[in-house]
C-alpha cells in the first residue's frame, strides 16, 4: 500500500523491505520447527529456495512486509496481508521485539491507510504471540480455525482486532493540573528533551542521558517511551502554555501489580513544587488506570531534593543500594522508596 511507510525505526530495531540477500537468514530461522510450527503459510521443511520465492513474491506484491533487524542482523519478519502477522528468530524471543516492531507497524498502518480496523490471529497454545498481541492493544474477537501448512491440518485459533478508534485512544495521554499539562511524548519533543536531559545538573541524576545528550540518542529514548496505552511510557510535563519542562514515567515490574516511577524537570523550573504537582496527578492516574497497587522509586544520595518530593507524595524509604547513570563514571549510592496506593498523597 503506497501510503504505508516501508522503512521504520524503533528504539532497538530497524524495519525495512526484505531483499534477496536476506534469503539465507530467513531460511535458517524458518528451518527451526519451534518457529514455523505456529505459522499458517510456510512449508516445513523450509529451505533457501522457499525464502527466495517468498522474497520475490513480497517485492512484487502490494502488501507491506518488513524485515526486522536488531544489532546482530535480521531477526524476523512482520507484515500486513491483510492481517498483521510476524515471526521472530529463536534467538530473539523474550526480548520484547514482537511488541516493539508491532507497535511501529500498527502506527504506520493506521497512519498510511484508510483502514477502519486491523486484525490478527494466533493458534491455540501460542501464548507468547497472544501476550504480545494483547500488549499491542488488540482485543480478543473469538475463536476461528486456521489451515496450517507445516502441520497439514486445520488448527484452532483465536481472532483479535484493533479498531482505528482504539488505536488512536491508545496513543493519546492527557492530564491537567493547576499549572501543568501532561501529555504523550512526541518526536517534536526531542530537541527540548536533549537540552534538559543533557544538562550537567540533570544527566547525573537520571539513568539514560549523557551530558551533552545528542539528539539522535534522545530520539531513540523518545521512541522507547511513547505512550501505547499500557505501562512503560513517559508523559511530557508541560506548562499551561505548552512548553515542555520535563517528563515522568511508569514502567511495569516483574511483580504483578507493581511498577517503577521516575521523573526529571528543567533546572529553570526547580524550587516551584512542579515535580510534586505533576507526580501528584500522574501517579494516582496510572495506578488506577493500570491496576498498580505499589510503586517503587529511588534517587541518588546526592539528589536530596528528589527524596523530599517522594516523601511529600507518601513514599516510604525502604533501604539503600547502588545505581547507575550514563553520565556517571561509576555506580553511586541511591536511596530506595516504596509507595502503596492507599498512602499516596494526591494533588488537590
Amino acid at each position: 500500500m503506497a501510503g504505508v511507510a516501508r522503512s521504520l525505526r524503533t528504539a532497538r530495531l530497524t524495519l525495512r523491505p526484505p531483499t534477496p540477500e536476506d534469503a539465507p537468514a530467513i531460511a535458517a530461522s524458518m528451518g527451526n520447527y519451534d518457529v514455523v510450527r505456529w505459522l499458517a503459510a510456510p512449508p516445513y521443511p523450509y529451505d533457501r529456495a522457499d525464502a527466495e520465492r517468498f522474497i520475490a513474491e513480497t517485492r512484487a506484491g502490494s502488501a507491506p512486509v518488513w524485515a526486522i533487524d536488531d544489532a546482530d542482523g535480521l531477526c524476523g519478519l512482520i507484515g500486513v496481508d491483510p492481517d498483521l502477522g510476524y515471526w521472530l528468530d529463536r534467538r530473539a524471543w523474550g526480548r520484547g521485539y514482537a511488541t516493539e516492531a508491532g507497535d511501529a507497524v500498527i502506527d504506520a498502518w493506521f497512519a498510511g491507510s484508510g483502514a477502519h480496523a486491523l486484525r490478527a490471529s494466533h493458534m491455540q497454545g501460542n501464548d507468547r504471540s497472544r501476550a504480545a498481541l494483547l500488549r499491542m492493544g488488540f482485543r480478543d474477537d473469538g475463536p476461528r480455525e486456521i489451515w496450517s501448512t507445516p502441520l497439514s491440518q486445520m488448527m484452532p485459533a483465536r481472532e483479535l482486532v484493533m479498531s482505528r478508534t482504539d488505536w488512536a485512544a491508545s496513543r493519546r495521554y492527557r492530564l491537567r493540573t493547576l499549572r501543568l499539562r501532561l501529555r504523550e511524548l512526541r518526536d517534536g519533543d526531542v530537541p527540548a528533551l536533549a537540552r534538559i536531559g543533557g544538562d550537567a545538573r540533570v544527566a547525573p541524576m537520571i539513568l539514560g542521558a549523557t551530558s551533552p545528550w545528542p539528539e539522535a540518542a534522545a530520539h531513540r529514548w523518545v521512541q522507547a517511551w511513547k505512550y501505547r496505552g499500557r505501562p512503560g511510557f513517559r508523559a511530557a510535563i508541560c506548562t499551561r502554555l505548552g512548553r515542555l519542562i520535563g517528563t515522568i514515567m511508569v514502567a511495569p515490574n516483574d511483580t504483578a501489580g507493581e511498577g517503577t516511577t521516575a521523573w526529571f524537570i528543567d533546572p529553570d523550573y526547580w524550587g516551584r513544587g512542579l515535580c510534586t504537582e505533576a507526580a501528584g496527578a500522574f501517579l494516582p492516574d496510572v495506578m488506577d488506570r493500570f491496576g498498580l497497587k505499589t510503586l517503587v522509586a529511588d534517587h541518588f544520595a546526592d539528589n536530596p531534593a528528589s527524596g523530599a518530593v517522594m516523601r511529600k507524595l507518601g513514599f516510604q524509604q525502604t533501604g539503600q543500594g547502588l545505581g547507575r547513570s550514563s553520565a556517571r563514571l561509576e555506580p553511586a549510592p541511591v536511596i530506595l522508596y516504596r509507595l502503596e496506593r492507599a498512602t499516596l498523597k494526591v494533588s488537590p
